[in-house]
């Protein structure tokens, strides 16, 4: 949840600024100029090619002109034309490069592969020439992979879940309700509990147990990570019984929102496009708008990340046909459609 008078964003600012005038310290205390071996090199137009243009207040090692030059140093430099053995045929360079980046092999298994094949041609230092032509380092050094990366590995069978709370109008008077959101990161497919006041340890672990079920009545891969934030309500009992339902639970650092940010977007939008609207009375209530919102995502909204298409599609997208305007919660959720 989000700290009282300070939100994610500007927390991050914060930690951004920090770091830059920290490393700005730092980097006065070393000589005016740092050597950098071509490994190091790499790894830093690895990592800041990521970070955008946005580098140029972070930079501090070189000048930012200096990391767009090595940018497009591999587009302008011209290939060596020496003497001696043939260049090794195009396909096989393929060959080598699609298995390097495919299973993070080191130079010997690729060998292997290639000798399995019956390609005798090459040596493992031709391996290792290929793959350092391309930037790409020996297998332990490829170990360090970023979040993203992690993310896409992972995808067809990572989860990740966080809590959503509503203030809600009861005959006590104002209560706060909580939901449990799990989200399936490849497919984008939402499960939302059911709303409780009392959001204790014998809740959640409940949850956890329904939870594997859940998931596999919607067709999808066994869960085998789920990804949360350190929030008090997930307790030790949480994470045991997830991993009794072979479940692996993985803490994220504390205020690190842009790591869960998946469902962090996801609930905000809940939040924009239906609950700001109303003020629930009673639990049913919230239960329903939430109910209509989980049904609108995946069956109408169209999604930028699909093509622009719905995530569950119940029937073929029709290209002829009247087109018709449908709506849930008073008109408040809309969508188009054509007419069968």
């Amino acid at each position: 949840m989000l700290a009282l008078g300070r939100s994610d964003h500007d927390q991050l600012i914060a930690q951004i600024q920090y770091l830059t005038i920290e490393n700005q310290i730092l980097r006065s205390k070393l000589p005016k100029r740092v050597s950098l071996t071509p490994k190091e090199r790499r790894r830093l137009i690895r990592f800041g090619k990521a970070v955008g243009d946005e580098l140029r207040h972070l930079i501090s090692i070189v000048q930012f002109s200096t990391f767009q030059k090595w940018l497009r140093a591999p587009k302008n430099k011209k290939p060596n034309k020496r003497a001696g053995r043939p260049r090794t045929k195009a396909e096989i360079r393929k060959l080598v490069l699609e298995m390097s980046k495919s299973s993070g092999w080191g130079y010997t298994r690729i060998l292997g592969e290639l000798r399995k094949l019956g390609i005798k041609s090459v040596s493992r230092t031709t391996v290792r020439n290929i793959l350092k032509e391309h930037g790409i380092e020996p297998s332990p050094d490829r170990s360090e992979s970023t979040w993203e990366q992690f993310l896409k590995r992972h995808s067809s069978t990572l989860w990740s879940c966080d809590f959503l709370t509503k203030p809600v109008l009861t005959w006590r008077g104002i209560k706060h309700q909580t939901v449990l959101v799990f989200m399936h990161i490849a497919s984008r497919r939402v499960i939302v509990t059911g709303a409780t006041e009392h959001p204790n340890n014998e809740w959640i672990c409940k949850v956890a147990e329904c939870f594997p079920a859940i998931a596999n009545q919607l067709g999808l891969d066994p869960p085998e990570i789920l990804i949360r934030d350190n929030d008090a309500k997930f307790t030790r009992d949480f994470d045991d019984t997830l991993k009794r339902e072979g479940i692996t639970p993985y803490p994220l650092p504390p205020q690190s929102p842009l790591m869960n940010a998946h469902i962090e977007r996801w609930i905000k939008s809940l939040k924009h496009e239906c609950l700001d609207h109303f003020i629930p009375v009673g639990t049913k209530h919230l239960d329903h708008l939430i109910g209509e919102y989980v049904e609108h995502y995946h069956l109408e909204r169209p999604h930028q990340g699909l093509g622009n298409k719905p995530i569950v599609r119940t029937a073929s997208l029709l290209e002829e046909g009247e087109i018709r305007c449908d709506s849930r919660l008073g008109g408040l959720l809309q969508h188009y459609h054509r007419a069968a």
